[in-house]
């Protein structure tokens, strides 16, 4: 499953590059998060053009495995033709974490010109609020969008769960080995025993 949107801001991307005016920076939002699945998203630095993609929540629980990198492979290219990003034309930027292994070997298929990069604002921000605005469409209180990435956040969501574990546990990410050994038994714990940790 896929959901995209798309928004402008106000941002100018480096000239040059072999002959490649043009600049796109590839990043995710989500990825650590127990919560939801991934936002993929692009941003054409040379025009200020942003879109993303969500890949869902199913791609990280029981019944798949590394499945989740083929569609975030998918949600690129599909970004890459709407947005008009071709290798004669676009250098590319791309964050370097496992979320995008497949993605980097389609853009050396491709003959993309890419270097992995760590991620900065404005993409950063922009990808992250797209995920936020994701996790509040489900029911997360809107409180999100100001605790920063990483574990407060973590913890956040999970509470978040645990308030009410039958309905939004489908919203997790299941399927990994921390979820199974650690996260599902604390679901149930009382209250005060996790919030301690």
């Amino acid at each position: 499953m896929f959901v995209e949107a798309e928004s402008k801001d106000n941002c100018n991307g480096n000239e040059g590059g072999n002959g490649r005016p043009g600049l796109a920076q590839v990043d995710d939002s989500g990825i650590g998060s127990p919560v939801g699945g991934v936002a993929v998203g692009v941003l054409d630095a040379t025009k200020g053009e942003f879109k993303y993609k969500l890949v869902g929540v199913e791609y990280f629980q029981d019944g798949y495995r590394n499945e989740y990198q083929d569609r975030v492979a998918q949600g690129v290219r599909e970004l890459f033709k709407e947005m008009g990003i071709t290798k004669d034309a676009y250098r590319i930027e791309i964050c370097s974490g496992h979320v995008f292994d497949l993605t980097r070997k389609w853009l050396d298929e491709e003959g993309y010109e890419w270097r992995p990069v760590k991620i900065v604002d404005p993409l950063q921000s922009l990808i992250e609020n797209a995920f936020s605005d994701y996790l509040v469409s489900i029911g997360v209180p809107e409180r999100i969008r100001t605790i920063e990435v990483g574990r407060d956040q973590f913890m956040y969501l999970f509470n978040w769960v645990r308030q009410d574990p039958e309905a939004r546990v489908k919203y997790c990410k299941t399927n990994g080995s921390k979820w199974k050994a650690k996260w599902s038994h604390k679901l149930y714990e009382r209250r005060g025993s996790v919030e301690k940790r």
